[in-house]
């Protein structure tokens, strides 16, 4: 290309080529023969027509919507799918002087929807619940024993979706007399809630003030494991555990024979440097008095002096104040923490609560816990405050 080549001349020789390579194009396409028809290399009988359905294999369904809620949810299963539980129970059994305590703890898991209550199987008709606790225990109905089922209502706390969890403690209470061959009794969610998949946990014997000798039934305890008392879940740890198991299925057996301790009492004989034998000898016999005359007076009556009970001395006691804890949740209460003198094991008291054989807290304030006994005494413990605040 020279210098006195123009851009309109560049613009002409560009579209002269796309022109001429059309026309050659075009020229090969109308100058084209198609090549004759040859013979079919399959035979005709063979080649059969296609399904006529291959549509519907080859379709794809329709994804129904997350708020339309149809029979393919994508994010869980259908709401008909029923609620499946879990549970982990921890159980100890405390013998006192003239009871037995019982608490029953169980942490229980579902999925995929939250059950809106929780049902015990008690082992008799006749077995006395004294209190249920929980935190997710629903404050619009009640619990309450239909024949040998507790039934607990609960709201179900949401962990993650579609599992959730609550916690019930069943505490139960009867009297308790030794010596007598004692079966554990039974208190289990399999076969009262339904679809419970499995029921594990561990169980602590213990004797508080250690008042009592435990003793193994020869015949092997059904469905428990033995546990050594060091090996015990931190929620039953107590320095009286005398036993421990655990089990996978709440169908065992643990039968105990409870004697009381009686302390030995030794008899010394007698030496042979000792006193001589006492001689029994004749007394004289008594003369006949007769008796002063009584004089025909009547005795002044003493004016009646009012009668003050007074507190006893709370000393004497077998255990000792330790705290007093305001407890907010699932309501705000107070609790008094009393610790054994013998034992060391602290317990924990609300009002009305038995503490040791007919001991009962009568009274919880900021400052004191009030003590009564069977016949009316009262005890007062001081908390540990200055003494202005005592007054």
């Amino acid at each position: 290309m020279t210098r006195q080549t123009t851009k309109e001349q560049v613009l002409f020789l560009v579209g002269a080529a796309i022109f001429i390579w059309v026309i050659v194009k075009l020229g090969l396409f109308l100058t084209h023969q198609p090549r004759p028809t040859g013979s079919p290399m399959v035979p005709a009988a063979d080649v059969r027509p296609g399904d006529s359905a291959i549509g519907d294999f080859l379709a794809t369904r329709g994804l129904d919507t997350y708020l339309d809620r149809g029979t393919s949810d994508p994010f869980g299963g259908p709401a008909s799918q029923p609620t499946e539980v879990f549970v982990r129970s921890l159980v100890s059994h405390a013998f006192l002087r003239s009871s037995r305590i019982s608490r029953y703890t169980y942490e229980c898991r579902m999925s995929p929807h939250p059950v809106r209550e929780m049902r015990f199987r008690l082992p008799t008709a006749a077995t006395k619940v004294a209190d249920v606790f929980s935190r997710e225990l629903d404050d619009e109905r009640k619990w309450g024993v239909d024949g040998t089922t507790l039934v607990v209502p609960v709201k179900p706390l949401a962990i993650k979706r579609a599992y959730y969890r609550c916690q019930v403690t069943v505490v139960v209470q009867a009297p308790f007399t030794a010596p007598v061959l004692w079966t554990a009794p039974v208190v289990s969610c399999t076969d009262a809630t339904p679809n419970v998949q499995c029921e594990v946990g561990a169980i602590a014997v213990a004797t508080p003030g250690d008042l009592f000798e435990l003793t193994l039934k020869e015949a092997p305890q059904g469905g428990l494991t033995r546990l050594a008392v060091e090996s015990v879940p931190k929620e039953l740890a107590a320095t009286s555990n005398k036993f421990a198991y655990t089990f996978r299925q709440p169908a065992y057996t643990l039968t105990l024979d409870v004697k009381p301790k009686f302390g030995a009492v030794a008899v010394v004989p007698p030496t042979k440097g000792g006193p001589p034998p006492h001689k029994a000898t004749n007394p004289p016999p008594l003369k006949a008095t007769n008796p002063p005359a009584v004089k025909d007076t009547q005795p002044k009556e003493e004016p009646k002096k009012l009668d003050i009970p007074k507190a006893a001395d709370a000393d004497s006691l077998p255990f000792k104040l330790t705290a007093i804890v305001e407890i907010r949740e699932p309501e705000p209460r107070r609790q008094a923490v009393l610790r054994n003198k013998d034992s060391g094991e602290y317990m924990r008291k609300f009002e009305g609560d038995t503490v040791m054989d007919d001991l009962r807290v009568v009274s919880i304030t900021d400052d004191a816990v009030v003590v009564v006994d069977s016949k009316g005494k009262h005890y007062k413990f001081r908390g540990r405050f200055e003494d202005k605040y005592n007054e």
